[in-house]
């Protein structure tokens, strides 16, 4: 009886202390004048000032955003000149207000379109209508090629407050699978604020 009750208290003790071991690998982040949190792992490094070559490689340039790469990729966020590849070997995240995107009261489906137009290199694989947090959300899937090989994309285009929102992910074939986890646990910790509208 004494080694059964032993063995229930280290199994408790043990899960208790993985799970504050989880939940201690991330931290909530707001960032500074975007209207919006998500939780970022520990492993990954960002930025609210991202260099041309990367939102170049992301596809996306906003007056609001914030660029994550894993800790490893660094070096990305600094690069202000030239081309980044992707098809060799990296990841990057993109959480952004559209600025490019300056249609009023138009339907969501017209961002939509909008979003796809301007990235006809795009090859789609899949599209559905889903939920971010508490908002309706597109998700898109696909790929392309850049100029180091063939990436991977997953984004997630949202209206909030009749504003458009982009969340994207992009990878090498290689790195997609591997950092996909963290990218859907941002995703999945993703928050507005009370007064989320458009940065000015």
């Amino acid at each position: 009886m004494i080694t059964k009750n032993m063995y229930l208290i280290l199994i408790a003790t043990t899960t208790i202390l993985l799970l504050f071991l989880i939940q201690s690998a991330y931290s909530v982040e707001k960032f500074r004048g975007l209207p919006f949190s998500i939780e970022v792992p520990d492993s990954w490094t960002y930025t609210e000032t991202p260099e041309p070559p990367i939102e170049h490689v992301l596809g996306v340039s906003s007056y609001s955003s914030v660029v994550l790469v894993p800790a490893k990729f660094a070096e990305l966020l600094i690069q202000d000149k030239g081309d980044i590849g992707m098809g060799n070997g990296t990841a990057a995240i993109v959480f952004a207000e559209d600025s490019d995107y300056t249609v009023k009261n138009a339907p969501p489906d017209l961002y939509v379109k909008f979003r796809m137009n301007k990235d006809d290199s795009l090859n789609v694989t899949s599209r559905q209508d889903t939920m971010v947090g508490k908002e309706k959300a597109v998700r898109i899937e696909g790929s392309k090629n850049d100029t180091s090989g063939s990436i991977r994309l997953l984004e997630y285009l949202i209206f909030h407050n009749n504003e458009p929102y982009i969340i994207r992910y992009i990878a090498s074939m290689n790195d997609f699978e591997r950092y996909l986890p963290d990218f859907e646990l941002m995703v999945k910790s993703f928050k507005f604020g009370t007064n989320a509208t458009r940065s000015e």
